[in-house]
C-alpha cells in the first residue's frame, strides 16, 4: 500500500483529535486544537522559511509529506483546523459525524483510488468516491451503534456530500472542508427537519 504512514497518520489522527474532545470536554478540548493548530502553522511556517529545517523534516517524514507539500502548508494545518471548526460551530453529533467522514472517508479514497481507480474524475476516481461514501456510511453506523446518534438521513447526505467535497479540484485544501462543508450541510439540514 502506497503511503501507508501518512494514510495511518490521517486515520489516527482525526479519531485521536476527535477522541479527546469527548476526554477532555469541550471547553478544554477547543482550547486544545487552538493550542496545537498555532504549533503547527509555527512549525511548517519555519520549515518553508528556513531551509536546512524543511531538509531535515523531509528526510526524516517523507512517508507523511507530500512531494507537491515540500514547498507549501502540509495537510496538517488545515486537518487540525477543520476538525477545531467543525466541533466548535456544530452539533457534536454532527461534527462527530464529520470528522469521521474525513478520518476514515478520505483514507478510504486514497487507497481505493491508487489500486482500483479506473474511471478518472480530474486526478481522483469515480471508484475512490465510492469507497469515501461507504467507510464515511460504515463508520456512521458505528457512531449510532455506540450512541452517537444522528438521522440516517441527515448521515447519508453527509457522507455524499463529504464524497463531493474530496472529489473536487478545490483550491483550498479538502482536510478543511470535508468536515466544514459536510457538517455545515447536516447541521442545516437537523435544524430544519426538527
Amino acid at each position: 500500500m502506497k503511503d501507508i504512514g501518512r494514510k495511518l497518520y490521517h486515520l489516527l489522527g482525526g479519531i485521536g483529535l476527535l477522541s479527546l474532545y469527548y476526554i477532555l470536554g469541550r471547553e478544554h478540548a477547543l482550547m486544545f486544537y487552538a493550542v496545537f493548530f498555532l504549533i503547527a502553522l509555527g512549525l511548517d511556517l519555519t520549515r518553508l522559511k528556513i531551509p536546512a529545517v524543511n531538509q531535515f523534516i523531509l528526510t526524516r517524514f517523507r512517508s507523511f509529506i507530500r512531494k507537491n507539500e515540500e514547498h507549501k502548508l502540509t495537510g496538517t494545518v488545515p486537518y487540525i483546523l477543520g476538525i477545531g471548526l467543525s466541533l466548535y460551530a456544530y452539533s457534536p453529533e454532527v461534527a462527530t459525524a464529520a470528522v469521521c467522514f474525513l478520518a476514515f472517508g478520505d483514507v478510504a479514497a486514497t487507497t481505493t483510488g491508487e489500486r482500483y481507480g479506473k474511471t478518472k474524475i480530474g486526478d481522483k476516481s469515480l471508484e475512490g468516491s465510492a469507497a469515501f461514501i461507504i467507510a464515511s456510511l460504515v463508520s456512521g453506523l458505528f457512531l449510532q451503534i455506540i450512541g452517537i446518534y444522528l438521522a440516517t438521513g441527515v448521515m447519508i447526505l453527509g457522507a455524499f456530500v463529504a464524497a463531493g467535497v474530496e472529489i473536487m479540484p478545490l483550491p483550498v485544501n479538502d482536510n478543511l472542508l470535508i468536515p466544514i462543508v459536510a457538517g455545515g450541510v447536516m447541521e442545516l439540514t437537523m435544524r430544519l427537519i426538527r
